[in-house]
């Protein structure tokens, strides 16, 4: 998931309200998602389970992130850059949702 630690510094949409004080610091939040790194089972070319064996540190983002890769991966999205991107595109979609947090 190379792309998403840039991708979640444009997150924020440009109307959007500023962050509360006690929100996380972006610099902390694309620090904590480098570090996401996920495991998954596949069985007849199908993804059947899935999980963060290095979390980002929010269990949120691990679980999307989860569900993204089940979905591209089932959806038939299975060479390791596009799907990298499909994910990455998910998630960034979370993360935009949720104010950039």
């Amino acid at each position: 998931m190379i792309l998403l630690p840039a991708l979640l510094l444009l997150a924020p949409a440009a109307n959007a309200p500023a962050p509360a004080a006690s929100a996380p610091a972006p610099d902390v939040v694309v620090t904590s998602l480098r570090k996401l790194r996920i495991a998954t089972q596949v069985d007849g070319g199908k993804v059947t389970g899935c999980h963060a064996r290095v979390s980002s540190g929010d269990e949120g983002i691990d679980r999307a992130a989860c569900a993204a890769t089940v979905t591209c991966f089932n959806g038939g999205v299975t060479q390791p850059e596009p799907l990298a991107d499909c994910v990455e595109a998910k998630v960034a979609a979370l993360v935009r949702e949720r104010g950039g947090q």
